[in-house]
């Protein structure tokens, strides 16, 4: 008798400790819908919330809280931040803090040359550790003079001509891999009347304004819904 109400209660104990394992059983209509990962920095942050509105009743959106700031901080966090997850799609962005030039030594933050070893690192690690369509999308552009009036005093200075650089390795390495690439930078750049550049950049020439947000947003929401469709 002893000997089976220790069984019983060993039993009890690893189902308790399963139980309490798990995550909150989502709702119904979430467990049919494709998952996808926005990953990128503030400009990613601010347009967000479009996708999520968008995407509703379409597709589970994860917007992670944190900036994903340069490449190297997102290949450092893909675990937490996509793999993880297991998306069906990751709408991923890394470049404008990658820019970062500094005053004092004229080097980037990220070099041109690692940028594009950690991009290339990055979509390995996302399609060799998930089952995810990968899309790429360029950095949007910097008015310089709004910029350089903004970050007076800091030690680095935010260039569109180190943008279009980048942008220029994603797009190559991207184009070698196999990703698909979003060109928020056109939109930004170029978006057609009654648009402008100046009226879809802040005034400190960097981030978007609630305008830009929204057309970007929509933008994205539509190439995600796009390549969830040929998954499909």
């Amino acid at each position: 008798m002893t000997h089976q109400l220790i069984a019983i209660l060993c039993l009890l104990s690893v189902c308790a400790t399963h139980t309490h394992a798990q995550s909150p059983a989502p709702g119904k209509a979430s467990l049919t819908l494709p998952k996808v990962v926005l990953i990128g920095d503030s400009i990613r942050l601010s347009y967000a919330p479009t996708v999520i509105e968008e995407l509703k009743d379409q597709a589970v959106v994860v917007s992670p809280k944190p900036n994903g700031g340069d490449s190297s901080k997102v290949l450092k966090n893909l675990e937490a931040w996509v793999i993880r997850e297991q998306p069906d799609l990751v709408h991923f962005n890394c470049g404008i803090h990658d820019t970062k030039k500094f005053l004092a030594t004229g080097d980037f933050q990220i070099s041109p040359q690692q940028y594009e070893a950690n991009l290339r690192e990055i979509v390995k690690r996302i399609r060799t550790k998930t089952n995810a369509t990968v899309v790429f999308a360029t950095s949007t552009p910097i008015i310089d003079d709004r910029a350089l009036k903004a970050r007076q005093g800091r030690d680095y200075e935010l260039l569109n001509s180190s943008i279009l650089k980048y942008n220029a390795i994603a797009k190559k390495t991207m184009k070698d891999i196999k990703v698909p690439v979003n060109d928020l930078h056109s939109l930004v750049a170029n978006p057609g009347p009654p648009e402008t550049l100046e009226t879809l950049l802040g005034s400190d020439g960097v981030h978007l304004t609630p305008r830009a947000q929204k057309l970007l947003g929509k933008q994205v929401a539509q190439v995600i819904r796009g390549h969830l469709k040929q998954k499909k």
